[in-house]
């Protein structure tokens, strides 16, 4: 059995204990407070996003005059929800880049 060697972020350490006590409040606003209340509201706007558009989808089948127009419109709904999740799995990546930069 061997054991690894851990390597530990070295960061300067403030010689006034107050700029310490400060600069962990920081640290820990960003990651605990902050973070959170970003992606809650980014989930948010992006449910509302999705539910507006599964009511206007609904809204169109009804409308729908043949089969085939109803399958280019779930094709096309399906495309649309597709390319929001991946934009939106784009924005919680670059919020949570942006707290981990805003920490450090």
């Amino acid at each position: 059995m061997h054991s690894e060697r851990t390597t530990h972020i070295q960061a300067s350490a403030p010689t006034n204990p107050t700029e310490a006590i400060k600069t962990g409040i920081g640290t820990w606003r960003a990651f605990a407070v902050d973070l959170p209340l970003r992606l809650a509201a980014e989930t948010l706007r992006f449910t509302g996003h999705r539910l507006q558009a599964q009511a206007d989808h609904l809204a169109a089948l009804a409308g729908c005059g043949s089969l085939m127009d109803a399958v280019e419109l779930q094709v096309a709904f399906l495309t649309k929800g597709v390319a929001d999740y991946q934009e939106a799995t784009t924005l919680s990546h670059d919020v949570t880049e942006m707290a981990f930069a805003q920490a450090a």
